[in-house]
C-alpha cells in the first residue's frame, strides 16, 4: 500500500530526468541521479528518507530542499520523500515550530524567555539575535530529532501494517476459492 500510494504521488523518474537533463546546476550530480536507488520506493529509503526531511525542516538555516538532496544523496536515500517531508515546515506551521523550539531550548538553558514584539523589525532582530539564536537552535535540533524519529517509526510502522494486510487479504482470497 504505501509503495503504491508513494509511486502515485511522486515524480516519474524518466521526466524528471528529461527535465533536469544538461541544466547546469544537476551536471555534477548527472551520475547520482541516475542510480535507482535515488527514486526507488522501498522501506528502507523511504522511512530514512522521511525521518531526514523531518529533522533538516526544524533547523532553523536556509535552504531545506538543497539539504535534504544532499543528505539523501550521502545516505542513499529517496530523493524525493526527503524533499517533499521538508516542506511540513510551511509558512503555516513555521512560526509555532520555531516558537516551541525556542522556548523549549530557553527552558532548557535556564534562560528567561525573550519579549516578541507584535511585530517584529529587523532592528529589534538584530539586537536581539544573539540571545535567542542558542535557545532556538537547541530547541530545534530537539524538535527536530523527535520529529525525524517519529516519522521514521510511524511509517515504518504503518508498512508493516500495510504489508501484513495485503498477506491477510491474499490468505483470506485464497481461503475463499475453491479448490480445484
Amino acid at each position: 500500500m504505501p509503495r503504491k500510494f508513494l509511486n502515485k504521488l511522486l515524480p516519474d523518474r524518466e521526466a524528471l530526468h528529461s527535465t533536469l537533463n544538461g541544466k547546469w546546476y544537476a551536471r555534477p550530480f548527472q551520475e547520482l541521479l541516475h542510480d535507482p536507488v535515488f527514486w526507488h520506493v522501498n522501506r528502507r529509503g523511504s522511512c530514512g528518507a522521511l525521518a531526514l526531511g523531518l529533522f533538516i525542516c526544524c533547523l532553523p538555516i536556509p535552504g531545506h530542499m538543497l539539504l535534504a538532496v544532499l543528505g539523501a544523496l550521502y545516505w542513499r536515500l529517496n530523493i524525493p520523500i526527503a524533499v517533499a517531508s521538508v516542506w511540513v515546515n510551511n509558512p503555516l506551521t513555521i512560526g509555532p515550530i520555531y516558537y516551541f523550539s525556542y522556548r523549549l531550548g530557553a527552558h532548557l538553558l535556564h534562560q528567561r524567555l525573550h519579549h516578541f514584539p507584535d511585530a517584529l523589525s529587523i532592528g529589534w532582530l538584530i539586537s536581539e539575535f544573539s540571545h535567542i539564536w542558542e535557545p532556538l537552535w537547541l530547541g530545534c535540533v530537539i524538535v527536530g530529532s523527535l520529529f525525524a524519529v517519529a516519522g521514521y517509526f510511524g511509517f515504518h510502522i504503518a508498512w508493516q501494517i500495510s504489508i501484513r494486510m495485503r498477506w491477510l487479504r491474499r490468505r483470506e482470497r485464497l481461503d475463499r476459492k475453491p479448490p480445484g
